[in-house]
């Protein structure tokens, strides 16, 4: 493993303070623990010819996390991580591109997972509610959304949808205990049920959440994805169509009401937006590439770097305080 300069130079770059010692442990121990695995599982027959991987893949997660931290080109992540790791440790941009490119969503989508079950482990006796939820990420042209209006801007493809499951503590913390991306306009229910039916297979996982309330708005009212929901032991908090013309007939979607009108817990629903805007406002809402497979990892990336502030604690970019920053923080200046 590289050792970290203890100053690098930023020649005028904007520095938010991140310990990248950590997050360079944390890829190591995924890689080591899981992330060869599911590599070995997604290509199982890949040939072994050609140039064998000069760089471990935990240097490029590494610089993946740095570059999304700081909304940088490849080239300035290149300028930026030689003086953080040294020039032997880094590949040139086109190379760490070419490695990018290789990467399958799949293996961040398992690395937020590894995350967050560790601070499953930590917190699920303080567990309160799950909200999911779905937003979009715009990457290769961002100027049509400013001139475009109404049914013109849903002909813009170039946006990456997530579908996002949260887990809320009784003290106020929050996490993303899982999330999926998909392809513009997506369907929420469908990448909402992928989510749901990956909570029945994990064990540690069903028996932690089991009995908790799991928060919906409109767009999961949907009988299959409700039933789901109840078979993974949860309770859908799930708002339900209903016009004075049309009526709630299913049995399912009468519990989703009744549930509802229970008690008020669903009026905290909104509070998986706070998140969305948190990590837009941080880290950016518009991903400096024109690959969507890219653009996925870049989105999958800010979920884990939230996740991350929450393991660490000493790394706060998704926290307000400013006091909390220079007690807690490593400074790069």
């Amino acid at each position: 493993m590289p050792k970290l300069r203890k100053k690098p130079i930023l020649s005028g770059m904007k520095a938010k303070r991140l310990n990248f010692h950590k997050v360079l442990n944390l890829s190591k121990t995924y890689m080591n623990r899981r992330g060869q695995a599911v590599l070995v599982y997604l290509y199982p027959f890949k040939t072994k010819r050609g140039r064998p991987k000069k760089y471990p893949d935990e240097i490029i997660l590494t610089l993946l996390f740095l570059q999304v931290a700081w909304n940088l080109s490849f080239r300035d992540l290149e300028y930026l991580a030689v003086q953080i790791f040294g020039r032997e440790n880094i590949p040139d941009f086109s190379t760490y591109y070419y490695r990018l490119k290789q990467l399958p969503s799949i293996l961040l989508v398992d690395f937020l997972n590894f995350v967050s079950r560790r601070l499953l482990g930590k917190y699920h006796k303080e567990l309160r509610f799950l909200i999911i939820d779905g937003t979009g990420f715009k990457y290769n042209e961002i100027y049509p959304l400013k001139i475009l209006r109404g049914k013109e801007i849903k002909e813009v493809k170039s946006h990456v949808k997530v579908v996002v499951l949260s887990v809320h503590l009784k003290d106020g913390k929050r996490f993303i205990l899982t999330a999926l991306p998909g392809e513009s306009y997506a369907s929420e229910v469908k990448l909402g049920e992928k989510i749901v039916r990956w909570l029945n297979e994990r064990g540690f996982i069903w028996r932690a959440l089991k009995g908790r309330p799991f928060l919906g708005d409109k767009a999961y009212d949907s009988i299959k994805f409700i039933e789901l929901v109840l078979l993974a032991g949860l309770k859908p908090y799930i708002k339900v169509r209903e016009t004075l013309r049309k009526g709630i007939k299913s049995e399912i979607r009468l519990k989703c009401k009744e549930l509802l009108e229970s008690d008020e817990i669903y009026r905290f629903r909104g509070l998986i937006e706070s998140i969305f805007g948190e990590v837009k406002q941080d880290v950016g809402s518009y991903e400096r590439t024109k690959s969507f497979h890219i653009a996925q990892l870049f989105v999958l990336a800010k979920f884990i770097l939230f996740n991350m502030g929450v393991l660490f604690f000493v790394w706060m970019i998704f926290q307000t305080l400013s006091l909390f920053k220079e007690k807690l923080l490593i400074t790069l200046d």
